[in-house]
């Protein structure tokens, strides 16, 4: 490593991390001062009891605010980075030693591959494992709220519902659950008053638990009219944690591309598990395409304003991310299209753009 190089480096992670403590920061800051009064419900709380609650939430979601500012974060630091040496006529020295803007460039693009895979790993490793605490809502930190679990599909066809569930005592009440055979017809009917979770042995406990079983080759009699069985436990993939964290709307953006291979084959008809899996591939990608477009406006040999070259770098790196945000936030309704395709539009539209920026650097 040369000189030059440890010295854009050392400006890049400087201005890198002073725009993940601002941006971050201002997340924080605008969330709590939209929700301050969702943490505030309880009366009479003590105020320290208010600020952990407060701590303990947002301790969680900075990995989420990290992950979702990623891109901007390695963009905003390369163009702080450049638009300093811009300013202060620094790439005419490096010029007049015959290196060209490239060079420059060259560690910029190392530092954001190395940041990405930072971010990878956040979104693969750190975010599953507390998928749980993400799923949160601001006035039920510690999870008392209750809440009903209507057909949430499980292991072997089955669809499992239950009157009221509490994420604290990890407990059920009014269960039942549906088995169907491949052709989705109804075989089984389980039902119980409570159920309640076996960590170790990944199963729920069921309290006057009963199934009453169709044969296959039946009329589909009225479930009254059958015999019932006595039903201790029910094996399922739906734990408390799984169960609370499908309440959060964007509930698969936490959990970890394996994850969502094994949710893929157990439901090959759902498009959005294939749509979530290809945006987590294109991400790096579309962050790297953003960086490609911004530092040419930078890389000039003559010295050049730092905010005409800005605002330039704004507005097409905000065209990209907007395109990418609508690609893969907007559904086609009535729209026969690949549901991986949204993903990669961005790639395919702003890919060259960026080739032809850099190509066009004069150096």
């Amino acid at each position: 490593m040369k000189i030059l190089d440890r010295y854009i480096l050392r400006a890049f992670f400087t201005n890198y991390f002073i725009a993940m403590f601002v941006l971050i920061g201002m997340y924080v800051v605008l969330d709590l001062f939209v929700n301050l009064d969702e943490f505030t419900e309880t009366p009479d709380e003590p105020t320290s009891r208010t600020i952990a609650k407060i701590i303990n939430f947002y301790g969680y979601n900075m990995f989420l605010y990290f992950s979702q500012l990623s891109g901007t974060l390695i963009l905003a630091a390369a163009c702080f980075t450049l638009g300093r040496a811009l300013r202060t006529n620094e790439f005419t020295a490096v010029l007049a030693s015959g290196t060209s803007l490239y060079r420059i460039a060259a560690p910029i693009c190392l530092a954001a591959l190395v940041m990405n895979g930072v971010w990878f790993i956040n979104q693969e490793v750190v975010l599953p494992s507390i998928a749980d605490k993400l799923a949160r809502r601001h006035d039920d930190i510690e999870g008392r709220r209750t809440f009903g679990v209507w057909f949430r599909p499980d292991r072997d066809n089955t669809l499992l519902s239950a009157s009221m569930f509490s994420p604290r005592s990890q407990e059920m009440r009014g269960v039942i659950a549906i088995k169907r055979d491949d052709r989705m017809r109804m075989i089984e009917v389980m039902r119980a008053d409570r159920a309640v979770w076996d960590e170790d042995r990944q199963l729920w406990i069921l309290f006057k638990g009963e199934s009453m079983r169709l044969e296959a080759d039946d009329d589909r009699e009225a479930l009254a009219g059958l015999g019932r069985t006595p039903v201790a436990t029910y094996p399922s993939d739906l734990s408390p944690k799984e169960l609370a964290l499908q309440q959060a709307s964007q509930w698969t953006n936490f959990i970890s591309l394996r994850h969502l291979t094994r949710l893929q084959k157990r439901f090959p008809h759902s498009t959005e598990f294939v749509k979530v899996k290809h945006a987590r591939l294109t991400t790096m990608i579309t962050n790297m395409i953003m960086l490609l477009l911004g530092i040419p406006f930078f890389l000039n040999r003559e010295r050049a304003p730092v905010l005409v070259a800005g605002g330039k770098c704004l507005l097409v790196c905000g065209a990209c991310f907007v395109t990418s945000f609508l690609c893969l936030s907007v559904e086609l309704v009535g729209v026969d299209i690949n549901p991986a395709l949204p993903a990669w539009i961005p790639i395919f539209v702003f890919g060259p753009i960026a080739m032809i920026l850099l190509g066009e650097i004069k150096t």
